[in-house]
C-alpha cells in the first residue's frame, strides 16, 4: 500500500506540473485524460472487506506508474517547449544597449539564470522562477532600442576577441561606439603593462 501511495504522490505532483505549465501557456498540449487510468478498475476490485488484494494492489500500482510516465514525458516536452520559445521571444541583443553597467550585468545575469533553469527538470517552483526572472528580465529591455547590427556586431567582436587591439577597430566603428554612448562602457589596455 506504501508503494502506491508514493506513486500516486508522484502523479499528483505531475498533474499539478501540468497545470501549472498550462497555466502559463494555453497553446501548451499536455494530455490529462489518462490520469485516472485503472482507477474504476481498482475499486470494483476492492475485495468485501473494503482491502484490496496484493494482485489489484500490484496492478493498480503498474497503471499509476504508466501514467505517471506519461505525464513525466508530456510536462519535459511541454517545459522545454515552453522555455525556448519564452527565451526566443527575449530581445537579447538590447543587453548591448544597457547604459548602467550595473543594470546590463543583471539582465546578463537573469538570462544565464533562464538558461539554467530551462535545463532543468520542470516543477511548480522551476516554473513559477522562470516566469518570474523572465518577467523581470523582459522589464529590463523592454524600453531598450535594438541596437544596429553594425554596433551589435562590433559589441559582440569585442566580447569574443578580448585582445583586438586598436588597429583592429576602424574610426568609423570607434565613431559608431561613441554615437550610441557606448564609448564609456569599453575601456582600453596597453599591451605590455
Amino acid at each position: 500500500m506504501d508503494e502506491l501511495q508514493v506513486v500516486l504522490n508522484a502523479l499528483r505532483t505531475q498533474i499539478s506540473i501540468a497545470r501549472a505549465l498550462k497555466a502559463r501557456d494555453s497553446h501548451l498540449t499536455i494530455d490529462l485524460s489518462n490520469v485516472d487510468d485503472g482507477r474504476a478498475n481498482f475499486e470494483r476490485n476492492v475485495g468485501p472487506s473494503g482491502l484490496p488484494s496484493s494482485t489489484v494492489l500490484n496492478t493498480a500500482k503498474k497503471r499509476a506508474q504508466e501514467v505517471v510516465d506519461r505525464l513525466t514525458k508530456g510536462n519535459q516536452e511541454a517545459w522545454t517547449t515552453w522555455t525556448r520559445q519564452s527565451l526566443s521571444n527575449l530581445p537579447l541583443a538590447r543587453i548591448a544597449m544597457l547604459l548602467e553597467p550595473e543594470t546590463e550585468e543583471q539582465a546578463t545575469s537573469r538570462h544565464a539564470e533562464l538558461v539554467r533553469i530551462a535545463r532543468s527538470k520542470p516543477s511548480k517552483d522551476a516554473i513559477t522562477t522562470f516566469a518570474t526572472v523572465h518577467d523581470g528580465l523582459w522589464e529590463l529591455l523592454h524600453d531598450t532600442e535594438d541596437p544596429p547590427e553594425a554596433l551589435a556586431s562590433l559589441l559582440e567582436r569585442l566580447r569574443t576577441q578580448p585582445d583586438l587591439t586598436l588597429r583592429d577597430v576602424t574610426d568609423e566603428e570607434i565613431a559608431l561606439i561613441r554615437k550610441h554612448g557606448m564609448d564609456a562602457h569599453i575601456s582600453l589596455k596597453r599591451k605590455g603593462s
